[in-house]
């Protein structure tokens, strides 16, 4: 590999979920500016033979199979236990320190530069991080300056030292979030520590938060295939997915979809009473993204439910058929869907909140309502299906911004700025 940098990109999975997705992107992307460039996942789901798995490093033999899975019984029933103290906990998800035994594969490959991504669902040990090289951590969400929550919504107690956590319905100072939020700081302790965020909102987050609010941070939006989002024709994709491309097509979509509160789909349904109180045949809301069996109808409008689409060209097609995506969620990054559907060149409806503004010029390739505001939501959404001009600018934001190419170049300048 000559004098190329080795980088080591640590994500719970390649491709299943959002922020998997972005981390896949960028590990493609900086291979073509000269990064040795692979990756250690949790969950393999493609066939990249630069992808490796803890299946590769963890011993199959009986003995420490059994060893193994008494180990994680007792430390789930410890972890029950701490969670059950919370019993009014809300509905975001959260996560604890609960890891996999990774079989020393952080010493075992062989990298420069440790390149961290989502890391939940109780993958990476935090305690067996590197103190002797760089490490680049990608926040897709909160959680790694937060004690439990990825989403802390209204909350700033990241901003001290956690405890008394809202999410948790606590008012004890040294309640859960603040046990692990300590922890966190002993393991971040001595790091060589660089931040990036993929919009502006997270960096000032991180920036006030008590955890990584000292380490160097910066913004670097997350990139994805514009050659496969990409515009293409309407009754093909209708076609496809078995839609009528006589109607209008109102698309909500993204992983658990209506099983996740944050993704809003309350208030998408309170949005759709204030434009559709009669009966209308021309148009179909389209939902993507869920398992969970929904109404054919909401109030007077015909739903039509493509349940989980796991194939890249699936979900471009319910972009190309769409007139407007909605994206009511109630705290978003940079939103995968936003730019997917802005690349396939359908303008995005959505609240005001995180980094949507980073991906949405209002009224010029989309729509941002105020936040929690589901009149406006309503207002957005109507806007978009009565606008005829908004693929060409949708698709220019993203080609300007947002290629692989462009977000490549910049992780590949980072990378090369750390180097020993």
């Amino acid at each position: 590999m000559g004098n190329k940098i080795r980088v080591l990109s640590v994500s719970t999975s390649d491709y299943s979920g959002g922020a998997a997705r972005a981390a896949y992107r960028i590990h493609l992307a900086v291979q073509e500016y000269g990064i040795d460039s692979r990756m250690f996942v949790k969950d393999k789901k493609t066939s990249d033979d630069r992808v490796f798995s803890v299946r590769d490093f963890v011993p199959h033999n009986v003995l420490y199979k059994a060893f193994d899975w008494v180990r994680n019984k007792v430390k789930n029933k410890w972890q029950h236990y701490q969670w059950g103290k919370y019993p009014k906990r809300g509905p975001y998800f959260m996560s604890d320190l609960r890891s996999t035994d990774i079989g020393g594969a952080l010493r075992k490959i062989d990298y420069e530069i440790l390149h961290l991504h989502w890391v939940n669902l109780r993958f990476l040990p935090l305690d067996k991080l590197p103190k002797d090289k760089p490490i680049v951590w990608t926040l897709h969400d909160s959680w790694p300056f937060c004690g439990v929550c990825h989403l802390p919504m209204d909350c700033h107690g990241y901003e001290k030292a956690c405890g008394c956590c809202p999410s948790l319905f606590s008012g004890d100072r040294k309640d859960l979030s603040h046990q692990v939020w300590k922890k966190k700081q002993e393991y971040y302790h001595g790091l060589d520590l660089h931040v990036v965020t993929p919009s502006r909102w997270l960096a000032d987050c991180v920036r006030q938060s008590s955890l990584l609010g000292a380490c160097d941070i910066r913004v670097i939006p997350n990139c994805l295939d514009t050659d496969g989002f990409c515009p293409g024709s309407r009754e093909e994709a209708c076609a496809r997915l078995g839609l009528d491309p006589q109607k209008r097509h109102i698309l909500f979509g993204a992983m658990n979809a209506v099983e996740d509160r944050n993704k809003g789909f309350e208030e998408l349904v309170e949005a759709l009473k204030h434009i559709f109180p009669n009966h209308l045949e021309d148009t179909d809301l389209v939902v993507f993204g869920t398992t969970r069996l929904i109404p054919d109808r909401l109030g007077q409008l015909t739903v039509r439910s493509l349940g989980m689409l796991r194939k890249p060209e699936d979900i471009v097609a319910a972009y190309r058929a769409a007139d407007v995506t909605v994206v009511p969620s109630l705290s978003e990054n940079l939103s995968c869907t936003i730019q997917e559907s802005l690349s396939c060149g359908t303008p995005v409806t959505a609240f005001a909140i995180g980094g949507n503004g980073d991906l949405i010029d209002h009224r010029v390739n989309g729509y941002l309502a105020r936040e929690k505001d589901c009149e406006d939501l309503a207002r957005g959404i109507r806007w978009c299906l009565e606008q005829e001009n908004l693929s060409a600018p949708a698709r220019k934001k993203v080609l300007e911004n947002y290629t692989p190419e462009v977000v490549g170049k910049r992780y590949a300048e980072l990378y090369q700025s750390l180097k020993k």
